[in-house]
């Protein structure tokens, strides 16, 4: 026979009547424990159409490498002003909001629409994408307004 330490004999499970369903309900609610914290960082399910919103707003950034913003940059703000003022004359555009944002004329000029998932705001923002598309210094995002 082996020689029982004192801790095996404190802690002894096997030699009681219901040493066999404790270390059972020990080990199940361990598990419970360790399932709980599993499911904690699930998420539910959801369909695709509600995961990427139809865009709402669009900012049209014109920036700058320490020597001012670029003609071309420039130009692409300035066509992009005047479409999304033609749309907001038209009540396709909720509002503009220009906002410069650097000390070398880097600005922000963004649009919110009226109804994101309309055909003429996609039509927009599209066309907006295409005049900065190949642009230097010009970045192009769909994000919301500042409020």
């Amino acid at each position: 026979m082996h020689a029982q330490s004192e801790d095996s004999r404190m802690f002894s499970l096997g030699r009681t009547r219901y040493g066999g369903y404790l270390s059972l309900g020990v080990t199940l609610l361990g598990m419970g424990f360790i399932f709980m914290g599993a499911s904690k960082g699930c998420a539910e399910a959801k369909p695709p159409e509600t995961l990427a919103p139809a865009p709402q707003s669009i900012s049209v950034y014109a920036l700058s490498r320490g020597k001012g913003v670029p003609d071309q940059a420039r130009e692409v703000l300035t066509q992009s002003r005047a479409l999304l003022k033609a749309a907001q004359e038209r009540g396709e555009v909720l509002r503009v909001v220009e906002q410069r944002i650097g000390i070398e004329g880097e600005t922000r000029l963004c649009a919110e629409f009226f109804h994101a998932e309309s055909e003429s705001s996609r039509t927009l923002i599209n066309r907006i994408q295409q005049l900065g598309k190949n642009v230097d210094l010009i970045n192009i995002k769909v994000e919301p307004c500042p409020p």
